[in-house]
């Protein structure tokens, strides 16, 4: 009683100061109530610092955290892929890529788009790989045509080879003609041969005749001697007439070599003249040739040159044109063959967010840790866009435990402005009737500034307002109010009883 006593004296004495310093201090937390928010996340029903909530919170950034799902469904399945859905889904994309809280947002629309994207790719290598080939093919038909013009002009050895065959065949003729010449220097030698040989034998004969007539009338041993001289002289001369006989025999055969080497030497002329023929007949063909190759030459190389004009405009063409950016397809036939094969199934990439052929479905996934205001947002921009822009025959949904949690923030919220303003009607009601003293509506006063410094100091402590939490406001004006109205009951039963003491 002591310790009331004495704060009873202090607030007596200090009244003023205590009302202005309460004044303060609840305008002070007041302003605290700015940033205290609703919570209706995983740490409203597990504390922060347990293993589950920590493991939990380590997936999430690792693999991103909780989905907004929005859903598009149709009665007919082919309203759903359609351009003009895929495009409401591009839009909606667009606008969620403002924020970096979203980890990933996969929806039909990032299929098409990543499918569009590698197609790009495969037509820009594609592209590429043909500039290339055009430029050095170009190249090459420059090469080519370079090295024919250099071919066409060396044409000097061939010349020289027809004067060299002239030359030849006039050296033949020429070899020839002394063939003959030859030959006919060896018939008269043989003749002479023959006829010298006749002649000697015939004179060795007479001149045996002459030594058998002489033998029989010369008797001397001198004579004698002489006679052997001379049929000596005839054995000499018959055996050098045989000789030449046999020279001539010889010499006749020596005929026969002029005359082989003289057709040895026509046959070659004749191949010659063959070959020269031949040479003219070539050269006149190559001279057509030539003709024809100059023209191939000028061709190739304007060929050449037109190929690598082709390569350079294509590059220019890749290189500012946006023909080769990914975009979605503008006809629904471009769109169905990115969609369904070959056999007219759905693609395999779909099947993620095609949940049925009547449900088609966008998941944007959030990062670990984002605020529950920056999912309302979201949620939000996704709501207003479906609404802002409703397809004619497809419906839409949005679904997914951020959507959830924020639906029961702002069921919490009008519940709470809803308990809030009939508590504070009833209260005034019962006021108004009931309690017959001053200032009746004094107590109401004092409990809305003590819910309002209630809720100031949870945001100046950072306590989120959740579903837990917020059983504690009926408790507070349940119980202040009680004690409001007794405290200034009693002040009042107090204060008439201090004046009727005066």
């Amino acid at each position: 009683m002591k310790v009331l006593n004495r704060i009873f004296v202090l607030i007596k004495n200090n009244s003023m100061k205590l009302i202005l310093l309460s004044i303060v201090s609840i305008f002070v937390l007041a302003i605290g109530a700015a940033s205290v928010n609703l919570a209706t996340g995983n740490e409203t029903l597990i504390e922060k610092d347990t293993k589950a909530f920590q493991d939990n919170l380590e997936l999430e950034k690792e693999f991103g955290g909780e989905s907004i799902i929005v859903l598009y469904e149709s009665e007919n399945p082919k309203d759903l892929l359609t351009i003009e859905s895929i495009q409401h889904m591009e839009k909606l994309e667009e606008k969620l890529n403002a924020y970096d809280e979203i980890y990933t947002i996969i929806s039909p629309n990032t299929m098409i788009q990543q499918i569009s994207v590698k197609q790009s790719e495969k037509y820009l290598e594609g592209l590429n790989d043909v500039t290339a080939g055009l430029e050095k093919m170009g190249t090459t038909l420059k090469e080519i045509s370079d090295k024919l013009g250099k071919n066409i002009g060396g044409n000097q050895g061939n010349d020289n080879l027809e004067l060299n065959f002239e030359n030849l065949n006039s050296g033949i003729s020429k070899m020839i003609e002394g063939q003959k010449k030859l030959s006919d220097g060896t018939g008269q030698l043989v003749t002479g041969y023959s006829n010298i040989g006749n002649q000697l034998y015939q004179a060795s004969i007479n001149l045996k005749n002459l030594s058998d007539q002489l033998g029989k009338s010369l008797t001397k041993p001198e004579q004698q001697k002489q006679l052997q001289q001379l049929s000596q002289m005839t054995k000499q001369l018959e055996e050098l007439s045989k000789q030449m006989v046999v020279a001539s025999e010889k010499g006749a055969k020596l005929n026969e070599v002029p005359k082989n080497t003289i057709t040895g030497l026509s046959n070659m002329q004749q191949g010659l003249n063959g070959q020269i023929s031949s040479m003219n007949q070539l050269n006149s063909k190559k001279a057509t040739q030539l003709n024809e190759l100059k023209t191939l030459a000028n061709g190739l190389s304007e060929m050449g040159n037109q190929l690598i004009v082709i390569s350079e405009n294509l590059n220019t063409m890749i290189a500012y044109s946006d023909n080769m950016t990914p975009a979605l397809p503008k006809t629904q036939k471009t769109l169905n063959k990115m969609i369904y094969d070959d056999n007219g199934n759905l693609r395999d990439i779909f099947s993620g967010v095609m949940a049925d052929e009547n449900n088609m479905l966008m998941i944007v996934k959030f990062k670990g840790g984002v605020n529950d205001s920056t999912k309302s947002e979201v949620a939000g921009t996704i709501q207003n866009h479906l609404n802002n822009n409703e397809l004619s025959e497809v419906s839409t949904l949005v679904s997914g435990k951020p959507v959830l949690d924020d639906s029961i923030r702002t069921s919490m919220r009008d519940s709470m402005k809803k308990m809030m303003g009939l508590s504070i009607l009833f209260m005034i009601i019962v006021l108004t009737v009931i309690f017959k003293v001053k200032w009746r509506l004094l107590p109401l006063i004092v409990i809305m500034l003590a819910v309002i410094a209630t809720i100031g100091l949870m945001g100046w402590l950072s306590i989120p307002m959740t579903m837990v939490s917020m059983a504690v406001f009926p408790i507070l004006i349940g119980l202040g109010i009680d004690y409001a109205i007794q405290f200034q009951s009693r002040y009042t039963e107090e204060m008439e009883k201090e004046g009727e003491t005066e």
